[in-house]
């Protein structure tokens, strides 16, 4: 048995048993892990509040062979991120970001770059920065590159020509081609200039503050979150009709931007 201590964001905090709780925590050292959390339940739970969802923490983890779950000695409570939850539409699409997080991050791929992101996302959520749904949208198209699947939309991957004024992605490529390279095989899907310069714009290093300063009208952000989570799910084989992402759709006033399925041939 070894004793770990990481610094991490809690992602999902479940119950297990009437006094304990499952918590799924984005490390910086050892990415996506998994601790048993005893005690955790009830009005006298030895851990309070600490080890509930989007806060980061520092978590000391007993380590015991290979197992998948771990067992929570201590947590100590870094950033609560109160003010992401003084508002509604903030609040949701931070938890958009966890739990995307926490599905299409490997457990134990340690990442500190995604782990980077995340904290750098979830400061924007804190300090106003920006539009919710445009940081949702800058940390899918970042956690992408951290993750080995960059978007390139700049130019044709094929002959390296522009692509014009509709986009096709190669979902597979993860890169767009013009009418000349383009065959009618493979899954990809058709998009606006507009939409591929904002997801261009958004997927450069400064993403966060053009974040800040953008107001694209609502087709292009709902086509910019439907090539998103398209690709995301092509590459890592996941469902990801992500729960927050419904509610943060309903309680925006822009239409909803995802969880449909297929992707050959398709426009968005």
């Amino acid at each position: 048995m070894t004793l770990i201590t990481l610094d991490a964001v809690t992602l999902r905090s479940q119950p297990y048993s009437e006094t304990s709780r499952i918590v799924t925590f984005m490390s910086r050292e050892s990415g996506l892990v998994k601790g048993m959390a005893k005690g955790a339940r009830g009005k006298r739970g030895r851990f309070g509040a600490t080890l509930e969802p989007l806060q980061r923490v520092r978590v000391t983890l007993s380590v015991k062979g290979s197992r998948d779950l771990q067992t929570v000695t201590e947590a100590d409570l870094l950033q609560p991120y109160e003010r992401i939850r003084e508002d509604l539409f903030r609040s949701t699409y931070a938890q958009c970001v966890l739990e995307l997080t926490s599905r299409v991050v490997w457990q134990e791929h340690a990442s500190e770059d995604v782990f980077e992101l995340l904290l750098a996302i979830l400061h924007a959520y804190e300090e106003g920065i920006g539009d919710p749904q445009l940081l949702f949208i800058t940390y899918q198209i970042h956690l992408s590159a951290a993750l080995g699947y960059a978007v390139d939309l700049e130019a044709c991957s094929g002959c390296g020509g522009s692509v014009g004024e509709q986009v096709r992605f190669s979902l597979a490529e993860g890169a767009a081609l013009c009418s000349g390279c383009y065959s009618q095989g493979g899954s990809h899907i058709t998009l606006s200039g507009e939409s591929a310069a904002l997801l261009v714009r958004l997927s450069r290093p400064d993403g966060i503050a053009a974040a800040a300063a953008l107001q694209p009208g609502a087709d292009v952000r709902r086509s910019s979150g439907r090539l998103l989570q398209r690709y995301l799910e092509y590459h890592t084989e996941t469902d990801l009709a992500l729960r927050s992402l419904r509610l943060a759709e309903r309680i925006g006033t822009w239409e909803p931007a995802g969880n449909l399925k297929g992707t050959k041939g398709q426009t968005v």
